[in-house]
């Protein structure tokens, strides 16, 4: 199967109707649960965007999740002590431009420039 035929049974699914068959699913069919309704879009969505705006793929696991308090006391007393961009990166998971970020945020930097030099 090509990836254009199966788009089109994902979305015809998305639209609540059968793709083999071109009936209308009932209401009370998992394909018409709003959950699996969104997660078909947005596959659809993905499928469709230009791969230079895909998601990059080999970045760090904790890439695009928030901070937490904890990890912000630690990404201080690390910087604090000395730590290299490298371990501040490998310890966090996340990209050095987030790290820069997040010590400017944290007042440790007055931007992220510094972080680079």
């Amino acid at each position: 199967m090509d990836i254009e035929h199966a788009k089109v049974l994902l979305s015809t699914l998305a639209d609540g109707v059968d793709p083999l068959t071109g009936e209308v699913l009932g209401s009370d069919n998992v394909c018409n649960r709003p959950e699996i309704v969104r997660a078909l879009h947005t596959v659809l969505c993905e499928l469709d965007r230009p791969p230079e705006k895909k998601a990059k793929k080999n970045l760090p696991g904790n890439a695009g999740k928030p901070w937490t308090a904890e990890e912000e006391a630690a990404i201080c007393e690390m910087f604090d002590s000395g730590a290299s961009r490298r371990e501040l990166c490998e310890r966090f998971k996340r990209t050095s431009g987030a790290l820069a970020s997040r010590l400017v945020k944290l007042g440790r930097l007055r931007d992220r420039e510094e972080f680079f030099r």
